[in-house]
């Protein structure tokens, strides 16, 4: 009898256990369902990230360095933005800042990432391009504030165009003259980012 109740228990503690856990769900940067295969192809331009909800935990395949065009009128969105006239073709290079998270917590307080504002300010404008520093919440920018114009995007104007979800440390765009864009979502590299300033579209 104490054998069966025992097992009996086992099988219900199983259950539970199985019951309990999260329904994972594997996406892309475009928030569309993928299968567990795509999910896992390993690729050098892919990162990986969870989001996680009450019942569902959802594994993001997010494309490192992507590809797009914005339609005139969203161009005209970004340049009214970031208070550029329409006429204006040079390239717009986009810094991000989305908040504070693990990735960035000491960015404030580092000199490098201090010093990189103004060398790259220079050598953005060097190439013809503007250089924005934007920020959608400024919770970790206290130092930085003070080291560049940050232009404040709190309404998610831009965040809404580009990012459709959070991406650790500042993510990158280039914008083109015609509207095509590289962008590069979470942590990148300064200087990559500025080779891709100087491409021709």
């Amino acid at each position: 009898m104490m054998k069966k109740i025992i097992i009996l228990l086992f099988a219900i503690a199983a259950h539970q256990i199985l019951f309990s856990q999260k329904k994972e769900i594997y996406i892309n940067d475009n928030l569309e369902e993928i299968s567990k295969d795509e999910y896992n192809k390993r690729n050098k331009n892919y990162r990986f990230q969870n989001i996680e909800t009450d019942s569902v935990l959802y594994k993001v395949r997010v494309e490192h360095e992507g590809n797009g065009k914005l339609t005139t009128p969203n161009l005209n969105i970004v340049k009214k933005r970031l208070n550029i006239p329409e006429k204006n073709t040079k390239n717009i290079v986009i810094n991000y800042y989305q908040g504070l998270d693990k990735c960035n917590e000491h960015s404030d307080t580092n000199p490098y990432v201090i010093d990189d504002i103004k060398t790259y300010t220079r050598k953005f404008k060097s190439i013809n391009s503007n250089l924005y520093f934007v920020y959608r919440e400024k919770n970790g920018l206290k130092n930085r504030l003070k080291k560049a114009n940050w232009v404040d995007d709190t309404s998610g104007t831009i965040e809404n165009l580009f990012f459709r979800m959070k991406y650790p440390c500042n993510s990158a765009i280039v914008i083109f003259s015609d509207g095509h864009y590289k962008i590069f979502r979470g942590e990148y590299i300064w200087e990559t980012v500025l080779n891709t300033a100087k491409e021709k579209y």
